[in-house]
């Protein structure tokens, strides 16, 4: 692996005295002095410890007021979490600015902060002063840990669906290669006996370069990681650059961020045209969908990297030559540079046939043994929260699946209404405060799809549940659906119900469905909360749904539909 680096920079200039002034007469304090002691957790002690100039050498555009000698032992963006010898970082955000939390951090041991605006008051430890708060945090991260990612093989993986089941695919195929692998992503943070949740699918850049640093100091080789839109637009991944790229599909989701589609394949891109090690990236190093337009375009873009991956595109140099999707799972034989790769999985579905793909795709790069490919493949037998299925003892099929875009409902469904003998019942809700033109437009997939849809609450955040549902309703009722009640006397064959309270939904679903029926459960998958205004509860569908199949497994159930089995 080459790694990457460019010339060094002018490095940073000291900064005016007329901003200096704003340091006050104990400027270049290394610790608070409010008697606080130092909090050195495990990790914190294990972390290095450099003068603030250093993270900095590289970067001419920031001014440094005060002492540039100062010790840094961590850098944190959240003042909460600050401890002494740390570095915070002010972010301007969405919902809040870290500029208002700067005199907090210095009280809490901070030993410099870093600001895009300088602070009204007077501080007693050095300023830091970036135009881009952002890019310069990823920078001075990256050179805090001494560049981890130089001595990791990186594969990025983007796209509004699948990266999270295309990178657990890359991961077993590395692990049975015989690599220790680390995964980054919307599942969490892991590797070796190391597992951490994951507030963000990618974390910020000072978070994200502290993981690449433990991992190559417990061992790892080889890190697959999801690459969000967010990440790639927020800078989230500036420094990190990777040895294969991997791009999924492209759908409507996270409008309300990017404002259009352009935009968000704009974003996107990103990851192909400035991340990448190698100028230009090596043969095979990009790995495009080719059935979908947006990785056409960009197979197009960067054809001479490109390894493109299809089901019906002919073209494709990763396809499959035969496919059989079944309830048991997947039989494919797989067209590829290197020579046909044979594919048994119990994943279920042409969106898991695109997903293997992908990760066979993205391996070829690597020169991964064929016999690698394959074992890694059948050795994943679940993903948490896609397509995941509860097992019972009542007759029931019941699925649980992340799907919170039309796309990836319309995947899951398509997929499902081709396993189901009975009725497909589709339960599911939109998120709040997030962009509201899909709402109807997912009603109008559940609704073509489903028989019985129960429109609900997901996140509604700062929204009123009754609000989103409202959006939602007119898709389903596009579709022919007519509302019906729980209360009422009979239940119809097909049609559409709303029931705010998420519990209740899930579990007059499972209440009400019949042997052979399909329920699924769409919106949250691997979800272990419920985001209800500001507040964070605990809620999992599985957990939700399997205390449901308890209990109908052990009542009679109710009668049936009106026309329908008793």
């Amino acid at each position: 692996m080459r790694p990457w680096g460019g010339p060094p920079g002018a490095g940073p200039r000291r900064a005016p005295a007329a901003c200096r002034r704003i340091v006050g007469a104990e400027r270049g304090r290394r610790e608070n002095s409010s008697g606080r002691g130092v909090v050195n957790s495990q990790e914190h002690s294990k972390s290095p410890v450099k003068p603030l100039r250093a993270l900095f050498e590289d970067d001419p555009t920031v001014h440094i007021v005060g002492a540039t000698d100062v010790p840094v032992s961590g850098l944190v963006t959240d003042s909460r979490k600050v401890r002494p010898g740390d570095l915070f970082i002010a972010l301007s955000g969405s919902h809040t600015d870290g500029h208002r939390f700067v005199e907090d951090a210095v009280s809490r041991g901070a030993c410099a902060v870093m600001v895009e605006r300088l602070p009204e008051v007077a501080l007693s430890v050095p300023v830091v002063v970036a135009h881009n708060a952002r890019k310069a945090m990823a920078a001075a991260a990256a050179a805090f840990f001494d560049h981890p990612v130089r001595r990791l093989v990186l594969v990025g993986i983007t796209g509004t669906n699948g990266k999270t089941s295309t990178s657990l695919l890359v991961e077993s195929i590395l692990s049975h290669a015989g690599f220790r692998v680390g995964v980054i992503g919307t599942l969490g943070y892991r590797w070796g006996g190391v597992k951490e949740k994951a507030d963000m699918t990618t974390p910020d850049a000072a978070d994200l370069q502290r993981i690449f640093f433990r991992m190559v100091r417990d061992g790892v080789s080889h890190v697959v990681m999801e690459v969000s839109s967010h990440a790639l637009e927020l800078c989230r991944v500036d420094g990190v650059f990777y040895d294969v790229g991997v791009f999924t599909n492209l759908s409507q989701d996270h409008l309300d961020f990017h404002g259009s589609m352009e935009a968000y394949f704009a974003a996107k891109r990103r990851l192909f045209a400035e991340h990448m090690k190698g100028r230009p990236p090596r043969p095979r190093a990009l790995v495009f969908n080719s059935d979908d337009p947006y990785g056409a375009r960009l197979a197009r873009d960067f054809q001479n990297a490109a390894c493109t991956y299809a089901v019906d595109d002919p073209g494709a140099s990763v396809r499959p030559r035969r496919w059989q999707l079944g309830a048991q799972g997947i039989e494919a034989l797989v067209e590829t540079p290197s020579g046909p790769v044979s594919v048994t999985s119990p994943l279920m579905g042409r969106l898991n046939l695109y997903n293997i793909l992908a990760a066979i795709g993205a391996v070829q790069a690597l020169g991964i043994p064929r016999e690698a490919v394959e074992s890694g493949i059948g050795a994943v037998t679940t993903v948490d929260g896609r397509l995941q299925r509860l097992d019972n003892d009542c007759g029931l099929e019941v699925i649980v699946d992340f799907a919170h875009t039309p796309d990836a409902m319309e995947k899951a469904l398509e997929c499902l209404r081709e396993l189901t003998p009975g009725r497909l019942w589709v339960v599911f809700g939109c998120g709040g405060d997030r962009d509201r033109t899909k709402r109807p437009v997912m009603g109008s997939v559940a609704g073509r799809y489903g028989d019985v849809v129960v429109i609900t609450s997901d996140n509604p955040r700062t929204e009123r549940p009754e609000a989103i549902v409202r959006e939602i309703e007119p898709g389903v009722q596009s579709t022919g659906k007519v509302r019906f009640s729980f209360q009422d006397p009979a239940i119809p064959r097909t049609g559409y119900t709303v029931e705010v309270d998420r519990r209740k939904a899930i579990e007059s679903a499972i209440q009400w469905a019949e042997p052979g029926d399909l329920v699924f459960i769409g919106g949250k998958g691997h979800e272990t909360y419920q985001i209800v205004g500001t507040d964070v509860r605990p809620f999992d569908d599985r957990v939700v749904a399997r205390e449901a199949l308890a209990r109908r497994k052990g009542m009679a159930r109710p009668g049936c539909a009106a026309g329908g089995r008793a």
